[in-house]
């Protein structure tokens, strides 16, 4: 008979945001019984209200929604249908009950906002995390970070947060776990690929927000230093939110101050089909991210035969297969990458790019097949001595 699992979370997120993408792929593969050994015995979760008042998002999120956890998991206990519980990210470990009597696992994306630090790129100081949040949100990370100490599983998406985990909560056991996607629905051998062109244009696509981390300034100074009879001819669709919340330019305006025109930005709420249409139009993806728990975007453009130039830093570089980094400060090896691309662009005459079988082959390391195995493991380590996992594999 298979264990049953109690999946947490606060405020319900979309599958188009990297944490819900994360939960609901988890809820949807226990759901389907693709776990082995392992189902869902239920979901303790609430609607996010946009119209919500601070305080009330506060008071729903430090007292009401914890009693709500905590009366959940007694009432499974009471009925004997529960053998642990998971709670689907870090931003959520305060809703750990204090000697909780089942085992709770913590998935853990990242450690950026708990523990911000700063990162040096050449000559650029990168903010990785909220520097100086303000007091409530202070008080907030004091009780996630109890929360994760209280935990009895850290499941990491990476070996770079492993490695937070092993520093900062040592006395916690670690597995490091990495995301999965279902490759089948993104590989161009299962879907038809209609490429219909929307201009005349070299595209090149790139996925995230103006976070400091995800560097838009960098992308967008290196484009600028590109000849101009070469940058008219690339188009640039961003997808994610274009505004700043850390005091920095919109990406807009980045893209103007370096004379990068043909500059389209999607929005953050872009459909998948529309994701999946801008990624088999482009040429490329370009992903200079300084540091990331994970990195969905880059795996994803594999898995649809998206060729992808990325920042040779942790931890989407372990996702990449060998030719896909570049030197994170060095201007010239990305701007000399992306004029390669145009030239390759240009040579073809408006012939449809290749959707190399290698890159999608690659992709399948981190299919939900193999994700699921490895869940499982993590799942069943709680009962062992074993308390290192990389990759599914004992380190």
């Amino acid at each position: 008979m298979a264990k049953r699992v109690m999946l947490v979370r606060g405020g319900v997120l979309g599958r188009n945001s990297g944490l819900g993408s994360a939960h609901h792929n988890l809820a949807d593969l226990l759901g389907s019984g693709s776990v082995p050994g392992w189902e869902t015995d239920s979901v303790c979760e609430y609607e996010l209200s946009s119209r919500a008042s601070p305080i009330l998002r506060l008071w729903k999120r430090w007292y009401s929604h914890p009693k709500a956890v905590k009366k959940a998991i007694s009432k499974s206990i009471s009925k004997g249908s529960c053998d642990l519980v998971h709670i689907t990210d870090q931003e959520q470990a305060h809703l750990i009950p204090k000697n909780s009597k089942l085992p709770v696992v913590v998935t853990v994306h990242d450690l950026f906002h708990l523990f911000p630090t700063k990162m040096m790129l050449g000559e650029q100081e990168i903010d990785i995390g909220e520097q100086n949040p303000p007091s409530y949100r202070r008080r907030d990370i004091k009780k996630l970070k109890r929360g994760l100490a209280r935990s009895d599983l850290l499941v990491c998406d990476s070996k770079a947060t492993l490695r937070d985990c092993q520093k900062y909560f040592p006395n916690v056991k670690s597995i490091c776990v990495p995301l999965g996607i279902d490759v089948s629905s993104y590989s161009p051998n299962n879907r038809t690929v209609e490429v219909e062109p929307i201009n005349d244009r070299c595209n090149l696509l790139i996925v995230g927000s103006n976070d400091p981390r995800k560097r838009m300034d960098f992308i967008c100074k290196i484009l600028g230093s590109i000849e101009s009879s070469i940058l008219n001819e690339l188009q640039i669709h961003h997808v994610g939110l274009g505004e700043s919340n850390f005091g920095q330019p919109a990406i807009i305006d980045l893209a103007l101050e370096n004379k990068v025109n043909n500059w389209t930005g999607h929005g953050p709420s872009v459909s998948e089909s529309k994701l999946m249409q801008l990624r088999d139009i482009s040429e490329c993806l370009l992903f200079p991210s300084a540091s990331e728990g994970f990195g969905y975007p880059p795996l994803e453009a594999l898995a649809s035969g998206l060729p992808v130039l990325c920042a040779d830093l942790p931890s989407h570089n372990e996702l990449m297969p060998d030719g896909y980094c570049l030197p994170a400060e060095d201007i010239e090896s990305w701007k000399d990458s992306i004029i390669e691309i145009y030239h390759n662009w240009k040579n073809r005459d408006g012939n449809i790019r290749d959707f190399p079988d290698e890159i999608v082959e690659h992709a399948k390391k981190f299919d939900n097949s193999v994700f699921s195995s490895r869940m499982a493991d993590a799942y069943n380590s709680l009962g062992s001595d074993i308390n290192l996992f990389s990759f599914g594999k004992v380190v």
